[in-house]
């Protein structure tokens, strides 16, 4: 669940348990819906394992979390691919896809 810069997918095409866990996460949301997610671990600076719904996603997110901490996050689209954008970024905010 690699996520990289603005309008790049994560979710199609990739290995068989990251596309049961969008399908997952698909039927469990919709576009337009605000949901938390708690950070759980840092892959590297700006890009941290997030948990949302019970469901594990690595976010680019702001640097200033801390483990535990709990961010909100708007689902732009589910498909083709999902796009979060985290709410808590600032005003413009970051796109997050998962």
């Amino acid at each position: 669940m690699r996520i990289q810069g603005q309008g790049t997918s994560f979710g199609s095409g990739g290995n068989r348990q990251d596309s049961q866990r969008s399908r997952r996460f698909r039927m469990a949301h919709r576009a337009g819906q605000k949901v938390r997610g708690t950070v759980v671990a840092w892959q590297e600076p700006g890009l941290a394992w997030v948990e949302i719904d019970g469901h594990r996603l690595l976010a680019t997110i702001s640097q200033d979390a801390a483990l535990g901490l709990e961010r909100a996050f708007l689902i732009v689209r589910l498909e083709p691919d999902i796009v979060l954008r985290e709410l808590t970024g600032g005003a413009k905010g970051l796109d997050v896809l998962v």
